[in-house]
């Protein structure tokens, strides 16, 4: 029987020689790999006109229409195999995919290495990439590549463009009177640190934005505010993919990942800015951005946030309402800037009364609330206080408003309040910017005793305790 061509090497050939002409066409430099492909097919070099950068990236090409899955005028899913998408964001260098359409006669492209899923809710990673039918192998891929590598400053022009694709690219959260627009661009003004030179993200910068919203509407309002994964992490997704694509800051895509679905939690980053990152800050300066500064302290500090107290009976008989003997507190430490919180869980004895320790742990917003409303569940919501030490706006504090079911008004000036971390975290910004130039001190108030010894029902809380479990 005679040799057969394999029946999928021509659309093979077809697609490395689409990809191939058209790196040719746009002045970057296309190379096979001739031995042991194991998942790169070629690299492409950069190139500024006539001259080669040395920045390369690796590229990976699929060819035919088994590949594309969904297919829309817009867009097409491409389903890898888990074990090449492990190796790909593996890789040292920036990988690439490209995806041949016979029937459009078109490569589309993918920055793999910058991948984050799009996601709708869902709790584990999904191996299906999204492909925009507007990425071609055309000149704005070639300048994909050059702002990738801070090869080319953004002008005015380019940084006009981006600041108004930031802008509109929001999410609304909360209902009725105290519904507020949050944009991207509200996300990376306020995430501004270290005199401008660093951006970080955490949950708390969502909550700041709101507080500033409804503070400058001077009226009271509930914080009814929920962060649900489906409602919250589709915007986010898009933030960080605005800030990757445009290279605003040199964010760890791989620990992103692991936030959203290791430790099922928003990202937390810190993020140098890259030339064209401050370029964008410099140009919202000249445009009159009155909020582009430095408008937070960064702290490593746990600072006392919610102290909830749970008791055996709730009386109102002879029109004075009053609690009975304590049984639960949950006196809650929070650092806004690393979403960590610190839980404990004080309950009173069952033979002696004496105050002892269920529960002392670090836990991440979603495993806190998880355990909340499970210790809390069985108990009657009408013998539960919530005592809030810092402002209204917070991940913790709005939650709990929307599981008491009765979310009341909190009054302007309790939101234009500064926070314990406004208060504190002036020591740690002063030292990261000081701290070259020799001995220095800096002094902070003092942290007010946490948990709080004296109940709301006149008790004394007995800190000298004996630990029952931990988690």
């Amino acid at each position: 029987m005679p040799k057969k061509r394999s029946s999928s090497a021509t659309a093979e050939k077809a697609g490395l020689l689409a990809v191939e002409k058209a790196c040719n066409d746009h002045d970057l430099i296309w190379r096979d790999l001739l031995q042991e492909d194991v998942g790169v097919d070629g690299t492409i070099e950069v190139c500024l006109g006539d001259f080669p950068t040395g920045k390369i990236v690796g590229a990976q090409v699929k060819s035919g229409m088994s590949y594309v899955n969904g297919d829309r005028p817009d867009q097409f899913k491409f389903y890898a195999r888990p074990a090449d998408l492990e190796y790909w964001l593996q890789l040292s260098i920036h990988l690439f995919l490209f995806v041949y359409h016979p029937e459009d006669d078109e490569v589309y492209w993918h920055h793999v290495t910058n991948y984050v899923p799009d996601d709708e809710g869902q709790t584990s990673p999904s191996t299906h990439i999204v492909i925009s039918k507007s990425n071609k192998v055309d000149r704005a891929f070639a300048s994909y590549l050059v702002t990738l590598f801070a090869l080319e400053v953004y002008d005015a022009d380019r940084l006009t463009l981006l600041s108004d694709e930031m802008a509109a690219s929001t999410i609304t959260v909360g209902h009725g009177a105290a519904a507020v627009t949050i944009s991207a661009l509200d996300l990376f003004v306020g995430g501004l640190w270290g005199l401008c030179s660093k951006l970080q993200f955490h949950a708390s910068i969502l909550l700041q934005r709101i507080r500033k919203q409804v503070i400058s509407r001077g009226k009271d309002a509930p914080i009814a505010y929920t962060f649900s994964r489906g409602d919250i992490y589709p915007f986010i997704v898009k933030y960080i993919r605005l800030l990757t694509d445009h290279g605003l800051a040199k964010i760890d895509i791989d620990d992103v990942n692991d936030s959203l679905y290791r430790k099922m939690e928003q990202p937390t980053f810190i993020a140098p800015l890259t030339t064209n990152g401050r370029a964008l800050v410099e140009f919202l300066r000249t445009r009159g951005h009155a909020d582009v500064h430095d408008n937070q302290y960064f702290t490593l500090s746990l600072t006392p946030a919610v102290q909830i107290e749970a008791y055996a009976t709730f009386d109102e008989s002879k029109g004075k309402a009053g609690f009975g003997p304590y049984t639960d507190v949950f006196a809650i430490r929070f650092n806004q800037h690393l979403d960590y919180y610190d839980v404990q869980h004080l309950a009173r004895g069952e033979n002696d009364g004496s105050t002892q320790v269920r529960a002392s742990q670090i836990m991440y917003f979603n495993e806190m609330t998880e355990y909340l409303d499970r210790t809390m569940g069985s108990i009657s919501k009408d013998q539960v206080l919530l005592r809030y030490l810092d402002h209204p706006c917070t991940p913790l504090i709005a939650w709990l408003e929307d599981w008491y079911a009765e979310k009341q008004r909190f009054h302007i000036d309790d939101l234009a309040k500064k926070t314990n971390s406004d208060q504190i975290g002036f020591h740690d910004e002063v030292v990261s910017i000081m701290s070259g130039v020799g001995a220095m001190t800096a002094q902070e108030p003092p942290l007010p005793d946490f948990p709080i010894r004296n109940l709301f029902n006149g008790e004394i809380l007995n800190c000298g305790t004996s630990v029952v479990s931990r988690r």
